[in-house]
C-alpha cells in the first residue's frame, strides 16, 4: 500500500485565493504571476512581457519557479511525504505514484515494532536475491506519467515500512492568473525579486546586476536548509551571470559606437 500526505491539494475560490497546508494551518497564495507582471513592467518602463500567449514573460515565471523550487534549495512548504510497505514476499521494486516527485530528501524504515531505521540513498541499484534488511534505495525507473520504480538493495528479511520526504518539482504556469505554485505569500517576494531580474536579462536591461544580486540575496536569506558552501556556490553562479551579462552590454555599446565614429 502506498500512500502520500501532508501537502493536501490547493483549493481555488471565486476571488483565486488559492491556499496550501503547512505544519497543520493554511498558508495564504493571493498573490498571481500577473501581479509580478504588472510590477515588473512597472518598474522596466513597461516593456511588453505579454506579446503573444502570454510571452516571453511566462517562461520567465517558469525559469524562475523552477530555480527556486529546484535544487539544491529545501522549502518547508514544498516537502511532501509518501510511504510503501515493503514485504519478502513482494521483493525489491515497488512502484509509488509520485507525479509532483522533485528529488528525494531523505529516506527511512519502520519495523513492525515502529522503530525507525535509518536509509541511505542510491542512484542506481542492480535487483539482487539476497535477503536482509535493505540499507540503500533509489528510484530507478519513471514512467513520465507520475509512476516511480524504487529498488531496495536487497529483499526485505521482515515486514518494513518505507518512507520518504521529497521536494515537490516546480509546477506548469500557463497563464497570468495562476499564483506562483506553491509557493505561499510571505516568500512571495522571492518571487519578484528573481522575476524582475530575469525579465530585465531578458531585454538586456542595464539595471539588471542590481537586481539580480538582489534576487540572489533575498533567496539566499529565505533559506535555512543550505549550509554556508552550498550558499556561496549558488551566489557565485548567480553573479556570474551579472558579470557575463555586462560583458555584453558594454561590448554591444562599444560596437555601437565605433559604427559612429
Amino acid at each position: 500500500m502506498v500512500t502520500t500526505g501532508n501537502v493536501p491539494p490547493q483549493t481555488r475560490t471565486k476571488s483565486i485565493r488559492n491556499t496550501i497546508f503547512e505544519q497543520g494551518h493554511l498558508v495564504s497564495t493571493l498573490l498571481t504571476v500577473q501581479d509580478s507582471a504588472t510590477f515588473v513592467q512597472t518598474l522596466m518602463k513597461n516593456q511588453p512581457l505579454n506579446v503573444n500567449n502570454y510571452q516571453p514573460g511566462l517562461m520567465a515565471a517558469n525559469i524562475v519557479l523552477g530555480r527556486i523550487l529546484g535544487p539544491p534549495f529545501v522549502w518547508r512548504f514544498n516537502r511532501a511525504n509518501v510511504t510503501v510497505a515493503i514485504t519478502e514476499t513482494l521483493g525489491t521494486d515497488y512502484v509509488l505514484s509520485i507525479p509532483k516527485l522533485g528529488r528525494i530528501e531523505k529516506q527511512w524504515l519502520l519495523d513492525v515494532n515502529q522503530n525507525v531505521i535509518d536509509l541511505n540513498g542510491a542512484v542506481e541499484l542492480a535487483k539482487v536475491s539476497g535477503v536482509q534488511r535493505p540499507t540503500l534505495v533509489a528510484p530507478v525507473y519513471d514512467d513520465n506519467q507520475g509512476n516511480i520504480t524504487m529498488r531496495f538493495n536487497s529483499v526485505p528479511d521482515q515486514n518494513y515500512t518505507a518512507a520518504f520526504d521529497y521536494q515537490q518539482k516546480a509546477p506548469l504556469l500557463t497563464g497570468w492568473s495562476q499564483p506562483f505554485g506553491n509557493v505561499p505569500d510571505e516568500f512571495a517576494f522571492v518571487f519578484v525579486k528573481m522575476f524582475l531580474a530575469e525579465c530585465a536579462l531578458l531585454v538586456n536591461d542595464a539595471r539588471f546586476e542590481i537586481w539580480n544580486r538582489s534576487a540572489a540575496y533575498a533567496l539566499l536569506a529565505a533559506q535555512d536548509g543550505l549550509d554556508a558552501q552550498a550558499k556561496n556556490i549558488f551566489l557565485e553562479q548567480m553573479l556570474n551571470i551579472g558579470r557575463t551579462s555586462n560583458r555584453s552590454l558594454a561590448d554591444g555599446q562599444g560596437g555601437s559606437q565605433g559604427r559612429t565614429i
